[in-house]
């Protein structure tokens, strides 16, 4: 700790950063309380072409019911174009934490569950 003295006269405690050893940095990574992440294209919705009663914050509960019990926590959040633009579809883009990836282009509620399959690893047909 190092005392500063201000220009109105008062003191103040400035605190000192530690030591950093040299080729010992931390690593910028943090924890995450979740296991993967679904991206969700919200611009997909708004074209002349997208679906009509499909919306992209409406997936969110029906992708956790066909993940079932799972104890899978994925966040899933509304991005921008994803580049696949599906016609009459909500295009989805998900990664889980041991690096699986995939791109969907979803029509409604029943094209989750192979959605679901692949982030749970399990083979689809």
């Amino acid at each position: 700790m190092t005392d500063l003295t201000l220009p109105s006269g008062d003191t103040a405690v400035a605190a000192t950063p530690a030591p950093v050893t040299p080729g010992k940095e931390a690593p910028p990574f943090a924890k995450t309380r979740y296991t993967g992440a679904i991206m969700v294209c919200k611009q997909c919705q708004k074209r002349s072409s997208g679906p009509k009663k499909l919306n992209a914050k409406d997936l969110q509960q029906p992708l956790k019911r066909a993940l079932g019990d799972a104890r899978l926590r994925f966040r899933t959040v509304q991005t921008s174009c994803l580049g696949l633009c599906p016609k009459k579809a909500i295009a989805v883009a998900a990664v889980t934490a041991d690096g699986t990836s995939l791109l969907a282009a979803i029509r409604d509620e029943d094209d989750l569950k192979p959605v679901a399959a692949r982030l749970l690893g399990r083979s689809t047909d």
